[in-house]
């Protein structure tokens, strides 16, 4: 009976959480983890962001990750500058211009702010697009100047027209945004 009871509350949790939105807000950070594969080697890490919607169903974001491929022990920080089209059920796909900083594990251990900065000598740079699919699942609290703090999951992938490093970078992303001004 324990047992019965507590799938009938994991289901009504996830059926609440499902039910997204699109969120009506202005501004909105974004931080959160990424997983995934630099062309056959896992990469790990992490990711921060800033989105700006232009009306209610396109924005445009700012992100910046630092994922460090295990295989090779080198740090790949892509940055991207993506437009967004938000559908109203919470699924959005985007597209834009990236660029990475890529460097050996030991220059980034020796010289850490200025390769998280990409102002180190011995990082590779590299220009290309990024394309992304993603959910914005219902916000969890809303009150105040944050006026949403929602969950969001993605799918990146990132390629680099420069032909001297590991393409493409595929990643899986999952991170908590919080709305900063609401839509007038």
């Amino acid at each position: 009976m324990k047992a019965k009871k507590s799938m009938v509350l994991l289901a009504m949790i996830v059926a609440y959480t499902l039910k997204a939105q699109n969120n009506k807000h202005k501004v909105y950070l974004e931080a959160g983890l990424s997983n995934g594969t630099q062309n056959v080697n896992y990469v790990t890490g992490v990711y921060g962001g800033l989105g700006v919607f232009l009306n209610e169903h396109s924005s445009i974001d700012i992100k910046a990750k630092e994922v460090y491929n295990v295989s090779n022990m080198s740090i790949v920080g892509p940055i991207t500058f993506n437009y967004r089209y938000n559908f109203a059920n919470g699924l959005f796909v985007g597209g834009g211009f990236a660029h990475h900083h890529e460097v050996n594990h030991e220059t980034y251990m020796t010289h850490p702010g200025e390769s998280a900065m990409g102002m180190e000598s011995h990082i590779f740079h590299r220009s290309g697009m990024d394309v992304e699919v993603g959910y914005n699942f219902k916000p969890i609290y809303h009150k105040g100047f944050f006026s949403w703090f929602y969950p969001a999951a993605s799918i990146t992938c990132t390629q680099m027209f420069m032909d001297h490093g590991q393409n493409p970078l595929i990643t899986a992303n999952l991170g908590l945004r919080v709305g900063l001004k609401k839509m007038q």
